[in-house]
Formats: C-alpha cells, sequence, structure tokens
C-alpha cells in the first residue's frame, strides 16, 4: 500500500496522523464502480480517532462523520478507517472523492484525492437511485451497513418476478425443459433446475485442481469435515464454473439486469447447515436481487447430508437483523440461534415440507434469496457430497451482508 505523508508538522507535542492510500476494499476493478461501495484506509496516530471528525466530498456528495462510526483501532499508534458510499446517490461518470481528517484539537490531516469513474446504468439502478432519492438514504455513512437504511417495505422498488402471478407449475426436483420452464419454476416454488449441466470434464478438472490445492496448503480444508472451501473461484477451472454462460444467461434473464458474482463456497460434504433464508446473509436492496446457485460435482445419495429445499417459502417474510434484534457479527454467530428459532417458527406455522434434493453430477439448481433450504444430517459419513455454491446479485441493486453489516463484494462480469 502506498504511503502518503499529509503533514510533518507536530500539534501540542503529538504526531499529525499518516493516512495511508485509500482503497474500494469490495471491488476487485477499482476503475468502473457501481453499487454499494467500501473505501478503506489505515491511519497511523497517537490521537484517538474516535473523537475525531472525518468530512468527506464525492462528486456533490458531503458527509460529516464521526471517528467512532469509521475508525477501529488495531494497535495503540494504528487504525483502520472505513466508510460507505451508496454510488447510486453519485452521479455517473468521473467524480472525486476528497477528505480530511480534524481532530478535537483542531488540527488536521487530509485524505489523499482520488478521482472513480461511476457507472451505476440500466433500469434497476435508475429505480434503485429514485427509492434512496426519496427514503433520504444517506450518499455516504459510516462502516455499519444495516437493512435500515433502506426503504424495504411499501417504498420499495418491486422486483418484476415478485409481483408475477404465481405460474400454476407442478413442483419438480428435475431439470427443466427450457430456460423458460425454469423460469417459471423458480418464480412459483423459489428454485429451479436449469436445462444445461456442468460437463463431466470441467467437474473432474476442477476436483483435480482443489484436492492439488488443498494438499499443497493453498487452501486450508480439514479433510472429512462438514467445512465450507471458500474461494475455489480462483482456481482457474473454479472460475470457468462461476462464470459458466448458461447460469450467467439465466440469471441476466430473470434479474433482467446483469449478474454480478459474489462468492463460491465448495463443499466436499454436506454442509449440515440449520434451515435458512440467505436474506439475512447476502442481502439485496430491493428484495429478490440475488440468487444462489448450487451444483453438483457427484451422484448425490441418500444419507449423504442432501441439500432440502422449502418448496415456496422464498414468498415467506424476510428475516432481517434489524427486526429480530440481532447484533452485526464478526466470526462468532451463536446470537443467531435467533434467527434458527425464527426459520422454524416460519417452517411450523406454514407447515411447509422439506424437499431432499438427490441431483446427477452436473445439475445445476437456482435458488431465490428468501428460499428456506440447508444441509440434512449425513447419517452415513463414509458418503461425500461434492457441490460447489455460487452466489450472484444484479448489478444495478444494493447488495450487502446484513448479519456482518458489510458491503458485498461484487466482481462484474460483463
Amino acid at each position: 500500500m502506498s504511503r502518503e505523508f499529509l503533514s510533518s508538522v507536530l500539534s501540542r507535542g503529538r504526531r499529525v496522523p499518516i493516512v495511508h492510500n485509500v482503497e474500494v476494499a469490495n471491488r476487485i476493478d477499482a476503475s468502473k464502480l457501481f453499487g454499494l461501495l467500501t473505501f478503506r484506509c489505515a491511519v497511523e496516530a497517537d490521537h484517538d480517532l474516535a473523537d475525531a471528525t472525518l468530512n468527506f466530498q464525492f462528486g456533490r456528495a458531503q458527509a460529516a462523520l464521526s471517528g467512532a462510526d469509521v475508525a477501529v483501532r488495531h494497535s495503540p499508534d494504528s487504525w483502520l478507517v472505513s466508510f460507505n458510499v451508496n454510488s447510486h446517490l453519485i452521479e455517473n461518470g468521473s467524480q472525486t472523492l476528497t477528505g480530511e481528517l480534524r481532530l478535537p484539537d483542531g488540527s488536521a490531516a487530509r485524505l489523499p484525492e482520488k478521482t472513480y469513474r461511476i457507472d451505476n446504468s440500466g433500469t434497476l439502478a435508475a429505480a434503485v437511485r429514485r427509492d434512496l432519492e426519496t427514503f433520504h438514504t444517506p450518499a455516504i455513512f459510516g462502516r455499519v451497513v444495516d437493512s435500515g437504511l433502506f426503504p424495504y417495505g411499501p417504498g420499495e422498488t418491486k422486483a418484476w418476478f415478485d409481483q408475477a402471478p404465481p405460474p400454476d407449475v407442478p413442483l419438480s426436483a428435475e431439470p427443466a425443459e427450457s430456460v423458460e420452464a425454469a423460469e417459471r419454476h423458480l418464480i412459483r416454488w423459489g428454485f429451479c433446475l436449469l436445462p444445461e449441466k456442468l460437463p463431466r470434464e470441467l467437474i473432474d478438472g476442477f476436483w483435480a485442481q482443489l484436492e492439488g490445492a488443498i494438499d499443497s496448503g493453498e487452501i486450508q480444508y480439514r479433510r472429512g469435515s462438514s467445512d465450507r472451501i471458500h474461494g475455489a473461484h480462483r482456481l482457474p477451472e473454479g472460475r470457468e464454473i462461476w462464470l459458466f454462460p448458461p447460469v450467467l444467461d439465466f440469471l441476466r434473464r430473470f434479474f433482467r439486469d446483469e449478474p454480478c458474482a459474489c462468492q463460491t463456497l465448495t463443499y466436499p460434504n454436506s454442509s449440515e447447515q440449520q434451515p435458512h433464508q440467505d436474506t439475512i446473509h447476502l442481502t439485496p436492496y430491493p428484495s429478490g436481487y440475488m440468487c444462489g446457485v448450487w451444483i453438483a460435482l457427484q451422484d448425490v445419495q441418500p444419507d449423504s447430508g442432501e441439500l432440502v429445499v422449502y418448496p415456496g417459502t422464498h414468498t415467506f417474510p424476510r428475516l432481517r437483523a434489524r427486526e429480530l434484534g440481532l447484533a452485526k457479527v464478526d466470526k462468532d454467530y451463536s446470537s443467531y440461534v435467533v434467527f434458527d428459532a425464527a426459520i422454524k417458527a416460519l417452517i411450523k406455522e406454514h407447515g411447509s415440507e422439506p424437499l431432499a434434493y438427490r441431483p446427477k453430477a452436473g445439475e445445476i439448481l437456482v435458488w431465490h434469496e428468501n428460499l428456506i433450504h440447508g444441509g440434512s444430517p449425513r447419517r452415513n459419513r463414509e458418503l461425500s457430497r461434492k457441490s460447489i455454491v455460487s452466489h450472484y446479485f444484479a448489478r444495478g441493486c444494493v447488495g450487502y451482508y446484513d448479519s456482518r453489516g458489510e458491503a458485498a463484494s461484487l466482481e462484474a462480469l460483463a
């Protein structure tokens, strides 16, 4: 990270803070920015930055934030400063970001000035901009993202697929005959199987790369466990799966917007995860503009800890941290037993029944962000359940992680 000295003067015997290069933390490509953005910089300071004020200007947008809202201490003389920008509220085109850190004693240090290209184009992005302006969502705010910043409810732009009358489609756990049939099943039941399958040679090549990366220590995994593997899309054939054209084409059709990739989770075995909605973890505004894509990397056998889905539950109320009274978390999700209990209550209230999913290798399941799903127990621990799940947001939406209070890391694919 490059280092820029903002001042060499001393103030009352204390060193004026040194601000390191400001970077966009949740985009790989910073040349064309979209959606909800997180900016970060390291600051060396022997002052308590919790008492400081940070003034920002990005294009025409301005904000004055307290140090307590943006700064976290890493050591006695080191801080991480992060803040978020709803770039829907910044004009498209080249815009300059400036900032000033002002201390209680009156001294100040400027952030390095940078110019970025903002590109929130398309019908969905325009609708989101109007919603945020009407709701008076701030363009620039502190490091914590919360659902209360967005006009969920009556003022929310409704996704076309959530407004459409549910089609009369029989429930099926088989690949659809066409993308049109798959889309209708997704709208009606909250999930679908695409007509296309992932080629066997791609599955075998990816798994061989993954095994090699585990053996070399490049990827961490406790063999035999139900642990998830993060970031396998960084392997060459993992990225091919991430960008599999039939998946992107289907999501482009469903979102009526460009899909952006968020992450991959690879499972040698069942996750055994409690039934849940993705809404609280991978959260879109407006609702509905995130999909999970689950691909079987082997023929899934009974008692292996099959994926289970609860058909039709995507229409249930969405559970978010604010409504459940849950604090944002880092690694310890133990407090989210409240969320687990709320999901179980919804299932019981509506009499929903799980559907165990036993696909053939290469079959591709897509689910709506609010569908209740989970991993069943591994009754036979000798059986693997190889799979990879990717999550995609629509480019024009706001993407964030409600449970963590963070903006989503997204990669534009077109």
